[in-house]
């Protein structure tokens, strides 16, 4: 069984990272990819049990779109975001509200679309959060995100504790491609019924890990 971790960008003038691991939590593949029709390429190929992607996958039930133009309201207009993401905040995990306020909006735009498409096709897909399974997975030493290099040097060291075999590849790894591979671990530890999730089945659920590991 193969289990596909997605970093996805705003827009397609960024890459986006992938990353594949098999069920002892190998590395299988590492890639990027702009358009989502190149994604679908790499799950053809890879045919994964589990994608795992790290974005908002659904809005507030009520919400039709997150424009303030529009006459649509969230069902409980007192709630900043969805449930999961109030469920986060409460465990003191920040994160960003999905909301018409949000600053993310055109990242959940894109990221809806792809899980409603990949749902469509009989993909089975989890929304996961990175920021909230690092500090699972590593513990409250996790360096600020400002600290891009530090971050960085941080994940370096203890990614090979999650995923076997990245020899070869972490010289090269950069923030996306260690959240890929972390949303990846995250998918085969879901399948193996070893997560926690957030949220509600009405407006979408987060996959968290659900104990300190390293």
């Amino acid at each position: 069984m193969l289990y596909m971790g997605v970093d996805l960008k705003t827009t397609t003038r960024q890459r986006s990272s992938l990353a594949v691991v098999d069920s002892d939590s190998r590395i299988v593949f590492m890639g990027t990819f702009s358009e989502d029709r190149e994604l679908l390429e790499f799950i053809g190929e890879y045919r994964p049990q589990l994608i795992a992607i790290g974005s908002p996958l659904t809005l507030p039930t009520g919400l039709c779109c997150l424009e303030a133009t529009c006459q649509c309201q969230m069902e409980y207009p007192e709630n900043k975001g969805r449930q999961a993401e109030l469920d986060l905040a409460r465990m003191g995990i920040s994160c960003f509200f999905t909301n018409k306020k949000s600053i993310v909006t055109q990242l959940v735009y894109r990221a809806v679309a792809l899980n409603q498409l990949l749902t469509d096709m009989g993909q089975q897909i989890i929304e996961v959060y990175p920021h909230a399974s690092k500090l699972l997975l590593f513990g409250d030493k996790l360096p600020p995100k400002r600290n891009a290099k530090e971050c960085l040097g941080f994940l370096k060291d203890r990614l090979p504790n999650l995923v076997n075999g990245l020899d070869e590849y972490i010289v090269g790894l950069d923030s996306g491609s260690c959240e890929s591979l972390i949303n990846a671990h995250i998918a085969l530890l879901h399948a193996s019924g070893e997560t926690d999730v957030v949220g509600s089945d009405s407006e979408g659920l987060i996959a968290l890990p659900r104990l300190l590991r390293i």
